[in-house]
């Protein structure tokens, strides 16, 4: 990611940071008025063109495969520096599980989430790594303002769930530093889908909601 017209490098674009906020508005609007609705002949085509929204913009920006993450030559060292960032915050995640009293459960059904749920980080860690933060940092220049920018809207979009708002505020800035420096979605996608999963399992189900957000937050029941 780069910002000054060096050759094949594209200058700054300060309109390239509506994207993301549209995009966030949209999805905003969806968890708090669309989806309650429970209709599918309006969540459908409403989740549809949100969806659309990043493809879109890559696709505009002319973004190469290896630019949005997607490839294998980086992948040695963006698994060493993602493996360490996410065995510290497993280990953290368990440290805060263990002092609130609660022991994580690793029963077949967490075994099966350890395997299914990095597709739903590969999904999260694409429209945040791969739209929002190269948007952002198309349209500032700044790495670490960009990461922050970032991790600001994931973490609003989890709102009124706090601990899961807090937690991906700064997981999601500590993710956008590691792709920053070697952008590998494979490695975002394992730790994202990992960490949630034990998240899920090890805090207190009064904390975390079963990961709810928007108006199912409030309506949860244990």
């Amino acid at each position: 990611m780069t910002t000054k017209n060096h050759g094949n490098q594209r200058p700054v674009d300060r309109f390239a940071i509506l994207e993301p906020l549209l995009f966030v508005a949209l999805a905003i609007v969806y968890v708090w008025v669309i989806q309650p609705t429970r209709n599918d002949w309006i969540r459908t085509p409403y989740m549809a063109l949100v969806v659309l929204i990043p493809f879109a913009s890559n696709l505009i920006h002319g973004d190469r495969l290896r630019d949005i993450g997607l490839r294998f030559d980086n992948l040695p060292a963006s698994a060493r520096d993602v493996g360490l960032a996410t065995l510290f915050g497993g280990v953290l995640v368990i440290a805060i599980s263990l002092l609130a009293g609660q022991s994580p459960s690793l029963d077949r059904e967490v075994s099966a989430a350890f395997f299914s749920y990095p597709l739903w980080g590969l999904a999260q860690q694409y429209a945040m790594q791969s739209f929002t933060l190269r948007r952002i940092f198309g349209a500032t220049g700044h790495k670490r303002g960009a990461a922050a920018g970032t991790a600001l809207l994931f973490a609003f979009l989890h709102w009124p769930n706090l601990a899961l708002a807090i937690v991906t505020l700064v997981g999601g800035y500590v993710w956008c530093r590691l792709f920053i420096r070697h952008p590998n979605l494979l490695t975002l996608a394992l730790s994202h889908g990992w960490l949630a999963v034990l998240l899920r399992y090890s805090w207190p189900a009064d904390w975390i909601h079963n990961l709810r957000i928007g108006p199912s937050f409030w309506t949860w029941t244990p």
